[in-house]
């Protein structure tokens, strides 16, 4: 029965990848009608199977109702391998043989496996960007070819994982990269990158491929970007958006939120000129005060980060684009997504750290399986502690409980996998739990304003009614 519906389940995604790219061509209404048709049938299973609250699973519904949108606006637009390989990898690669080989590890370790995982294969780069979190890992050190298929071919058939992040360093630096989509060509791989060193021959081969999406790094408008990243930086970010458009490659922007950039951030302005670049996706990251000449006074405040909340959120109700909060949407994937809970992420060293943004290690794929490195104590124990607050608004071992990370490096011995990786909970631990403190307070203060003016009532925390 199994062999029936596996092959019932290819040839729908077969048929699928063939009759999406000809609809596209041929009948864009039917093709839109039929995207508003998944996009009913997914939110009304998303509904039926919700255990959360109201809020949370109005949340889930916009962020779902934002895919289909992007979906809709981009997929015409897009290269026919971009279709193609979106098309099959998704109804079939991702749901079908991904939810077999997830169900089947599950039954194996008893917890299910990632659902993706961050390789970053090389830490060359040729920009030398203020606060880049990649900046003190040794640049000489590299993960080879042969290496990097051991851990996607292993996270594929054991794990199910059918999206790779890729980051670095600058990827694109790595001469394998292309090399290894087109092998594993079942695969997602979104390339965090620059972008500046995407030409017209670039951008032209990843429309061939099909697997490629990159996220292209920017900090806002054009003084921010070019402030952090160097001169005519934005101007390349734009350039490199244009030749992907053009070549009908599905991209999104990564962007990094300080207390600097963070108006132009989050402002529907840089949405808009995002969109009308074509980004399908966005990124939105909070610096930490780690890797290159951490600053702490880039550290958002607490009242930055819950407008950047709620500028998130306007912009999934209100625009054809799909922008995810690595921390603010904690209670949209109920906690923490690290610690190999949801990801991992592979070093260029081979180390396995629980997060890109959390510096710290005990195993390496040079010496264990992938699978061993995430069924350590230590990761064991941090995924059974989580979600760490009620609010999962702050889902953060980091940067939201650094008390918890600093308890859990000292207890399973953990080490710091590059030069002053140790500074988070040691010189900056104390600011970072002020900092904590005064993102739990600003979210009280917005829950009691919201309450306040639900209730109809006279907001003193707003000056509204």
């Amino acid at each position: 029965m199994a062999s029936i519906n596996t092959l019932k389940n290819y040839l729908l995604g077969k048929g699928m990848s063939t009759f999406l790219p000809a609809l596209s061509q041929h009948s864009p209404d039917l093709l839109i009608s039929m995207m508003d048709k998944f996009s009913a049938a997914g939110i009304k299973r998303m509904s039926e199977q919700h255990t959360g609250s109201a809020a949370d699973l109005q949340r889930r519904v916009d962020a779902a109702r934002g895919f289909f949108d992007m979906a809709k606006r981009k997929f015409p637009k897009l290269s026919k391998a971009t279709q193609q390989k979106l098309a099959f990898n998704l109804f079939f690669n991702t749901i079908h043989v991904g939810d077999e080989k997830r169900a089947e590890y599950r039954a194996r370790h008893g917890e299910n496996p990632p659902f993706f995982l961050l390789v970053s294969p090389s830490m060359a780069c040729d920009l030398r960007c203020t606060g880049c979190y990649a900046w003190k890992y040794p640049k000489e050190q590299s993960l080879s070819v042969e290496k990097v298929r051991e851990i996607l071919t292993e996270a594929r058939d054991d794990m199910g994982i059918h999206f790779i992040a890729v980051s670095g360093g600058e990827p694109t630096y790595w001469p394998h990269l292309e090399e290894i989509a087109a092998e594993f060509d079942d695969m997602f791989f979104m390339v965090y990158t620059h972008g500046q060193r995407i030409d017209d021959d670039m951008a032209a081969r990843f429309g061939k491929l099909g697997n490629i999406y990159p996220a292209i790094s920017i900090e806002g408008n054009r003084d921010a970007t070019d402030a952090r990243r160097g001169k005519g930086a934005y101007d390349g970010v734009l350039a490199a958006m244009d030749r992907l458009t053009e070549r009908g490659v599905l991209f999104g922007y990564s962007l990094t939120h300080t207390k600097k950039n963070h108006e132009t951030a989050c402002s529907a302005e840089f949405m808009d000129e995002m969109i009308a670049h074509g980004a399908a996706f966005g990124w939105v990251f909070q610096y930490i005060p780690i890797g290159r000449d951490p600053d702490m006074s880039l550290v958002p405040t607490g009242k930055q980060r819950v407008e950047r909340r709620e500028a998130i959120l306007a912009a999934r109700r209100e625009k054809p684009l799909l922008v995810f909060d690595f921390w603010n949407d904690g209670d949209a994937v109920d906690g923490c997504i690290a610690w190999g809970r949801r990801y991992a992420h592979v070093t260029a060293r081979g180390y396995v750290e629980p997060c890109v943004f959390v510096h710290f290690a005990k195993d390496s794929v040079h010496e264990k399986t992938l699978g061993e490195c995430l069924r350590s104590a230590a990761f064991r124990e941090m995924r059974g502690k989580a979600p760490f607050d009620q609010d999962r608004r702050r889902p953060c071992p980091q940067i939201d409980h650094p008390h918890i990370l600093r308890e859990l490096v000292e207890k399973h011995g953990l080490f710091g996998t590059h030069d002053g990786a140790e500074d988070i909970i040691g010189p900056h631990f104390d600011l970072l739990c002020r900092t904590a403190n005064s993102f739990a307070h600003e979210l009280a203060e917005h829950d009691r304003r919201c309450a306040a003016c639900a209730a109809d009532e006279e907001c003193a925390a707003c000056g509204g009614d």
